[in-house]
């Protein structure tokens, strides 16, 4: 979309989101996967439910009964931040409003340019909301926020940080993840471990004091310290990286000369292809130890 224009509403019910590609072996194993933004698209049954109220409490707690423009949060902003000058009083912007930042970046930062640009996205917002059900925009929300660097979405940074998917998350690690989401980088759990507990702990009570948990459930989970299984995998990683990127080069080639139904050539890094092999994933393991 160009300089300040709005997309349309055909241009919104068609979003979709960069996904990796993945590569298979012949026994259902993952080799690896080839990428620009490190994402896998998920739905929302497969987010763990106390994702969703760390988000809700956290970000926008009254998400369910707005239509993508909260005019009491955005009241509070005016006086507080405008008027009294108080930095910390929080921001005005509903989940719906952060989605459309997300899907549509700010062009111009200029202090001049914020009234635009806020007006871009309530505009956008709303649109959102009359195309896309709560939990719909929840999921398009959670597949699209950025958790630092390359990585994308709620599946991934679950997989990163934890090991695991997202709907196996814990309470307490659901916390760190959206906690995150205030500042990737200083709230990163593997940089600033201290950091992100204290901003995990902000969460919990969030948690509790709109009754997402109860105070005692909050209380016990602040006291679990931050435990981290942390896997950063590169292109490089994983089983048969020569052959994946004599694949590689094939798929580039393939991609280029198949047609998606829109009657584009497909992109192999960013259209979430799953390709399955011959390999089998037993056999190149004990081949690579017998090479080691």
């Amino acid at each position: 979309i160009a300089g300040g224009a709005v997309p349309s509403r055909a241009q919104l019910k068609a979003i979709q989101n960069n996904t990796a590609s993945e590569v298979y072996s012949a026994d259902k194993v993952l080799l690896g996967r080839y990428y620009i933004q490190d994402r896998t698209n998920i739905r929302y049954d497969d987010i763990a439910p106390t994702a969703i109220d760390a988000l809700i409490a956290t970000e926008d707690v009254r998400f369910y009964e707005h239509g993508g423009v909260d005019t009491r949060s955005l009241g509070r902003v005016f006086v507080k931040t405008l008027l009294m000058g108080q930095e910390s009083s929080g921001g005005g912007s509903t989940l719906s409003q952060q989605l459309a930042k997300n899907l549509f970046p700010r062009k111009g930062r200029r202090i001049w340019e914020m009234p635009i640009n806020k007006m871009r996205e309530i505009i956008i917002a709303r649109k959102l909301e009359s195309i896309y059900s709560k939990q719909e925009l929840l999921e398009l929300y959670l597949n699209t926020v950025p958790m630092g660097g390359n990585l994308y979405g709620i599946e991934r940074a679950s997989r990163r940080f934890f090991n695991t998917t997202a709907d196996s998350l814990k309470t307490e690690q659901a916390a760190v993840l959206i906690g995150m989401l205030k500042a990737t980088t200083s709230y990163n759990p593997r940089l600033y471990p201290e950091r992100s507990l204290q901003r995990r702990n902000v969460v919990l009570n969030q948690m509790a004091r709109y009754s997402y948990l109860t105070p005692q459930q909050a209380d016990s989970l602040k006291n679990i310290p931050l435990k981290l299984n942390y896997r950063y995998i590169t292109h490089n990683d994983g089983m048969a990286p020569y052959f994946r990127e004599q694949l590689r080069q094939e798929l580039v080639q393939w991609a280029a000369t198949q047609r998606k139904q829109n009657g584009q050539p497909y992109n192999l890094y960013t259209d979430g292809l799953k390709i399955y092999t011959t390999i089998d994933s037993r056999m190149q393991q004990h081949g690579e130890q017998a090479l080691r």
